[in-house]
């Protein structure tokens, strides 16, 4: 029975004990201390984890202008893509903008952080080092996209005043070779006619002593070329050649149909002289 009293008085002073420890300053404060341990780690838990997801989105972003930058090499880009290419730049430009400000603030909170953050702190410096390179790249490539559109378009300007100089030329050059050509033909046109005395007459071709006269009515003629033509025929039984002409370039013989044949043996002395051919038929 003593022994069971003592025991009992043992746990009743413990118990007291017990009581005054966890009711004491002391205690509170470490109890304190330890939460706010415990608080102060998952938050920084949750500060490594945030770090690490904005350090993984911005290696991403760097990887994707790796990308755009092999786009860059492509030789013989079209518009189509060189347009797509700009605004993916455009795009990746903004999105490093907003993770350059996220990791200015994770460095700002880590650096007001007394924990060791060494590590973190050298990653964070890193990516905005490269953050800053690849802006820089992105630049360049926007200029250099700028520079070749700005050569596209003079480019485009030289073939056009080409095109509009070689439409000229051309024109010019058909207006010559029409002109040229007109020369040729009119050079080469000779006239001809047969006709009665009187009907020459009547048609101002002959004045009253049977001389041509210097304004020829040529509307009253034939047309020909004296290059192809080799002989005029006739119809009559006879005829003479009132123009000067020269006798030993043609000669005049009736055929079978009674029609006179004027066959020009040598054209260019035939027409040396008047390329009008006047000849009287009976």
């Amino acid at each position: 029975m003593k022994k069971t009293l003592t025991i009992l008085s043992v746990a009743l002073v413990a118990f007291m004990l017990s009581s005054c420890v966890e009711k004491s300053k002391k205690y509170q404060q470490l109890l304190a201390e330890k939460e706010a341990v415990v608080v102060e780690n998952q938050n920084i838990e949750k500060e490594y984890n945030a770090a690490l997801g904005i350090i993984s989105d911005v290696e991403n972003n760097l990887s994707a202008i790796r990308d755009a930058e092999g786009l860059m090499l492509i030789k013989g880009e079209n518009n189509t893509r060189r347009d797509q290419l700009n605004s993916e730049l455009i795009q990746i430009k903004e999105t490093m903008a907003i993770n350059r400000a996220r990791l200015d603030s994770l460095s700002t909170v880590i650096e007001k952080s007394n924990k060791d953050r060494s590590q973190l702190r050298s990653t964070i410096k890193k990516l905005q080092a490269q953050l800053a390179e690849k802006e820089a790249t992105i630049v360049a490539m926007q200029e250099q996209l700028a520079q070749k559109d700005q050569e596209i378009a003079g480019l485009n300007t030289q073939v056009s005043n080409l095109n509009e100089d070689l439409t000229k030329v051309t024109a010019e050059k058909d207006e010559q070779s029409r002109i040229i050509a007109d020369q040729i033909v009119a050079m080469n046109t000779v006239y001809y006619i047969g006709a009665t005395k009187k009907e020459l007459k009547a048609n101002g071709i002959l004045t009253a002593k049977y001389i041509l006269r210097q304004e020829v009515p040529a509307e009253s003629f034939t047309k020909a070329d004296k290059r192809e033509v080799k002989e005029i025929v006739f119809e009559t039984k006879k005829a003479r050649v009132l123009s000067a002409h020269p006798t030993e370039a043609y000669t005049i013989v009736v055929n079978e149909n009674n029609q006179s044949v004027l066959q020009i043996t040598n054209p260019e002395l035939f027409w040396s002289v008047t390329k009008y051919l006047v000849v009287v038929t009976k």
